[in-house]
């Protein structure tokens, strides 16, 4: 799990020096809690089985989400069927804790975290899970969002 985090904020790091000047949206340190309410609205549109809004209030346009298991989802509309069809799997309680957000450049950021997710189906046993996340952030039009996302389970 070091290395994937190592390896992201290199990403970042290449991405901060080498871009030629620094994005007119820039805001020291505003990453962190932007990043906590994005988080705390992922999981109420969990919670409220909405795949549209979960992505487009969450996902940069031309985002990567990276499951366990399954072929990365590339751009907003895969993402919203990978999402649409884990919704359905019935009655979704997500929390997301955000452990580490490094800003390093005036419009990327990484953080890493864990999930606890609990869902009941619409018949039969309910299953629990939890995990942990590392996001790679880009701030655009003022507004940050997901550019890569990839996470996994604890459970062995």
């Amino acid at each position: 799990m070091k290395r994937l985090v190592s390896i992201a904020a290199l990403v970042v790091l290449a991405s901060c020096s080498s871009s030629t000047s620094q994005s007119s949206d820039f805001s020291p340190g505003d990453a962190e809690g932007a990043i906590r309410r994005a988080n705390s609205q992922f999981s109420a549109n969990a919670r409220a089985g909405n795949a549209q809004l979960l992505v487009d209030d969450f996902y940069a346009p031309d985002a990567v989400v990276m499951a366990p298991n399954v072929p990365a989802f590339a751009g907003r509309d895969a993402i919203r069927t990978f999402w649409t069809q884990n919704l359905s799997a019935g009655a979704i309680d997500l929390a997301l804790t955000s452990e580490n957000v490094t800003q390093s450049c005036s419009d990327m950021a990484v953080e890493r975290g864990h999930y606890d997710v609990t869902i009941t189906p619409k018949s039969g046993q309910a299953i629990h899970e939890a995990g942990k996340y590392v996001v790679v952030w880009k701030k655009s039009g003022g507004r940050w969002l997901a550019a890569h996302d990839i996470f996994n389970s604890d459970t062995k």
